[in-house]
């Protein structure tokens, strides 16, 4: 039994640990992805208040705490390619935004980025859900203005695939692309407009004072990422407490083995507690004895789960896609999970406070047992011995 409370033990903390580890590095991987791509503030450019969008970038930059702004177009059009027809949404942005932007750049697979001027670049689920490559050409057709009562068609029109990139966040690869803002201008008809300035901040905490600061500088409309992006945030935030907590009762039961345990014990030992009371042991130092013999169960248990959590951690990954090739099971599918690998950090933080919490429970668990312990009247056990 006191085997079965420690494996008990062990797997309740390497459970926490690894479900906590898997969690902080969803929401750090799912924020770079997110703040990497859609920037901290997004300002909706309003021509009716100022038609010339440079002197708005200059006046939101010159702000302090602002590290840059970039303007952009923001549409949603048709893709035509090999008889497959999907939904995307094409950005418009400068050949200099899209060189600083070092989640895109550094996410390229194929082609050649340098060379955005001369196409658009896709995302890798998208290039296969059409089955094209790089230097492929597709079809962009818009629906804006597409009326087929008063016999108007949409706009369309060719544009050569220069590269192709995977972020890793199904979300993004399977739905983005970037066109050149010259050439989105010219087909969206922006004419010198654009849809919204997207700004990059010192500190991602401060955005939502930050987001204040450039309505009121502006007039415009400005939101902060924890705004746009709060369901992500708020979601993970919940789901991390609530597995925590559910989690946790896996320890609990192993700390109720650990009760039953020595309770077993206290029955079996009545007559060794009896004979060490008449020797002149005190309540308290049986107490002791029982509550030591509990902890070492915790300890034991604890350690071993936080080695198997840490290393299990370490080599999720690996351990994952060994389970797939092993069972022909997608374990991990990005189409819902937005992620092509699991993502995990492991806090150090994090595995002294299960640990820590594990004793607790674990200390918790001798009390019942060596109250028990010490309230056996050696008189009425030893009478009938």
């Amino acid at each position: 039994m006191a085997l079965f409370s420690i494996i008990g033990i062990a797997l309740g903390v390497a459970t926490l640990i690894v479900v906590m580890s898997v969690m902080n590095g969803f929401r750090a991987k799912l924020l770079d992805s997110v703040l990497g791509i859609n920037g901290h503030i997004n300002v909706y450019f309003d021509r009716s208040i100022n038609s010339d969008y440079h002197a708005v970038l200059k006046s939101i930059e010159k702000i302090p705490g602002v590290l840059k702004a970039t303007s952009m177009t923001n549409d949603q059009v048709i893709v035509a390619a090999n008889s497959g027809i999907v939904g995307s949404v094409v950005r418009g942005v400068s050949t200099k935004d899209l060189l600083n932007n070092t989640i895109v750049k550094n996410n390229v697979i194929m082609g050649n980025v340098e060379k955005f001027d001369e196409g658009i670049i896709i995302g890798a689920r998208l290039a296969e859900a059409l089955n094209i490559d790089y230097g492929d050409n597709i079809m962009l057709i818009s629906p804006e203005g597409f009326d087929a009562l008063s016999g108007e068609i949409p706009k369309m029109k060719e544009y050569k695939v220069v590269a192709i990139f995977d972020m890793g966040m199904f979300e993004y690869d399977n739905t983005l692309m970037y066109m050149p803002i010259k050439s989105a201008k010219a087909f969206f008809n922006y004419k010198d407009n654009v849809r919204n300035i997207e700004v990059f901040v010192d500190d991602i905490a401060m955005a939502n004072k930050l987001a204040n600061a450039i309505a009121k500088e502006t007039g415009m409309r400005a939101e902060s990422w924890q705004s746009q992006q709060s369901h992500y945030v708020n979601a993970l935030k919940t789901e991390r407490n609530v597995m925590f907590l559910i989690l946790t009762l896996i320890i609990v039961v192993a700390a109720f083995n650990i009760v039953s345990n020595l309770m077993m014990i206290v029955q079996e030992k009545k007559s060794a507690i009896a004979i060490m009371r008449t020797f002149g042991a005190t309540s308290g130092s049986i107490m002791r004895i029982f509550c030591a013999c509990g902890l070492l169960i915790g300890f034991t248990g604890t350690c071993l789960g936080s080695i198997i959590g840490v290393v299990f951690s370490l080599n999720i990954e690996s351990i994952r896609v060994f389970l797939e090739n092993i069972t022909n099971i997608k374990l991990f599918d990005p189409m819902i999970y937005f992620f092509s690998s699991l993502p995990v950090i492991l806090v150090s933080q994090d595995v002294i406070n299960i640990s820590a919490l594990a004793l607790f429970l674990s200390f918790l668990a001798t009390i019942p047992p060596a109250l028990q312990a010490a309230a056996q009247d050696p008189v009425e056990i030893l009478r009938y011995e």
